[in-house]
């Protein structure tokens, strides 16, 4: 404690002995020295340090703020003494006492790779969604009923394909109904592959401009 002190001590030079008393002032210093560091973005750390350099127990307040996302992927080095929340807003409080000569140290770091990863998976997940759910080809199909040579009703089929982008490497298969006889007669675009055993049939172009219509 802060005061005056009286001191008596005992001084021998050769063989002279004295008694000597003195008072002596004893002055308390409360002195916290406080560093701040923060760095990182993706893993963003801050670093506070407290030293105590005085001679008396110093009582130290430590208040950190975060929303309701970021405390959501923020750690610390040491656990808060009090959490406490206002509105979106939450703080961590350290109450601690630091000895003379003592260095308090907190670390606290809010990792945003997670919810980064997160983000981009979501972002890919549209675009290709987008992607591909965008007809950029659309096809339409045409029945009709015509005679043929012998005087008998045939099935014509048309199917129309129109590009609304530059596509390349497109393929078209058809499926034909069961009991239908397939005529090679073809008044469009001629199939590539022609299988009477599965009843498909092939288109293949290596490119439709924007806007081009095909007849198969």
């Amino acid at each position: 404690m802060a005061g005056f002190y009286t001191l008596k001590a005992e001084v021998s030079v050769g063989d002279e002995k004295a008694d000597v008393e003195g008072t002596i002032k004893f002055v308390e210093k409360d002195i916290v020295t406080i560093t701040k560091k923060e760095y990182g973005f993706v893993i963003s750390t801050r670093i506070i340090k407290k030293v105590n350099e005085g001679n008396v127990l110093a009582s130290s307040e430590t208040v950190i703020k975060k929303n309701i996302i970021s405390r959501l992927f923020t750690s610390s080095n040491t656990e808060p003494d009090y959490v406490e929340r206002e509105g979106l807003t939450i703080y961590y409080t350290w109450n601690r006492q630091v000895k003379p000569g003592e260095t308090l140290e907190i670390i606290i770091r809010t990792n945003w790779l997670f919810p980064f990863l997160i983000i981009l998976l979501i972002v890919a997940i549209v675009i290709l969604a987008k992607k591909y759910s965008g007809n950029n080809v659309v096809l339409k199909k045409k029945v009709s009923f015509v005679r043929a040579k012998g005087g008998e009703f045939a099935l014509k089929v048309s199917i129309f394909v129109h590009a609304k982008k530059y596509v390349e490497k497109i393929n078209i298969i058809d499926r034909l109904p069961a009991l239908v006889k397939i005529y090679e007669r073809f008044g469009g675009d001629k199939p590539v592959r022609i299988n009477e055993k599965t009843r498909r049939i092939e288109w293949q172009f290596e490119k439709l401009e924007a806007g081009e219509i095909r007849i198969l």
